[in-house]
């Protein structure tokens, strides 16, 4: 049945997406009157994502990946970005350096993504990965995808004489030899990714990175984000992210 994003409704606080904190979470699509008297006829609830996405085995860290942190730290970070965006090697980096005098009892950073173009959703599938597979080897690998998105499309527009969007791994490469991102990193994590195990994590990827944009456009909409890289601290968007506008924030 058709959906809408509701027109109005701008949220507020910190971990109203929280699913280790809440049992429901915000709801930003909504039938219209008469879908919902249709589905209520039906004997049939609205669709809420956490419902929808139980049946996965890691539905909580998709859809609120923690990659820094304890998930039920008083503080919350949230980092919205879009790959396809310059500034989110940027904006990222200044949440990396603020993290420095984090405490991960008191703060934890979530990381949501909503790419223009769709390879973006594999590789922050991969940090959720990453996220319960190798802890603490989310944030390293966010700064080495979006350094590499944007030294690549930087390489392109050099050999071609433009850059492509990234829909696919092999879009995300300067020449015909060059390994794609995310495999490059498989093979150097520690232990690596088995070459059997490759396909399987990164089929794993693109479905996690899904459901995970979902939710990107979700806490948008909570929270009146109208685009992205964006920074929420304790569910207050930032003008202007910076290290010291999010450590001013917390206080």
């Amino acid at each position: 049945m058709p959906e809408r994003v509701a027109a109005s409704s701008t949220g507020g606080g910190a971990n109203a997406f929280n699913p280790y904190m809440n049992a429901a979470l915000p709801n930003m699509r909504r039938l219209s009157d008469a879908d919902e008297q249709m589905v209520r006829q039906m004997g049939a609830n609205a669709h809420r994502i956490e419902g929808e996405a139980a049946y996965r085995q890691r539905w909580r860290e998709e859809l609120y990946p923690v990659v820094f942190g304890d998930a039920r730290a008083p503080h919350e970070i949230l980092v919205l970005l879009d790959f396809a965006e310059p500034r989110s090697e940027k904006i990222w980096q200044t949440v990396v350096e603020a993290a420095r005098s984090f405490s991960p009892t008191r703060e934890k950073i979530v990381v949501f993504a909503n790419s223009r173009e769709n390879y973006g959703t594999d590789l922050m599938g991969f940090a959720i990965w990453l996220t319960y597979s190798r802890q603490g080897g989310a944030m390293p690998w966010l700064s080495h995808a979006l350094a590499r998105w944007n030294a690549v499309k930087a390489e392109q527009k050099r050999v071609r004489g433009r850059a492509v969007p990234f829909n696919n791994e092999y879009d995300a490469t300067a020449r015909p030899s060059d390994y794609p991102i995310l495999y490059t990193y498989m093979e150097k994590l520690r232990p690596p990714v088995p070459p059997g195990e490759e396909l399987a994590v990164s089929k794993y990827c693109y479905e996690a990175g899904n459901v995970n944009l979902y939710q990107a456009m979700q806490v948008s909409a909570y929270y009146g984000v109208t685009s992205l890289p964006a920074v929420i601290v304790d569910g207050k968007p930032l003008a202007s992210p910076s290290a010291g506008a999010i450590a001013q924030a917390l206080r």
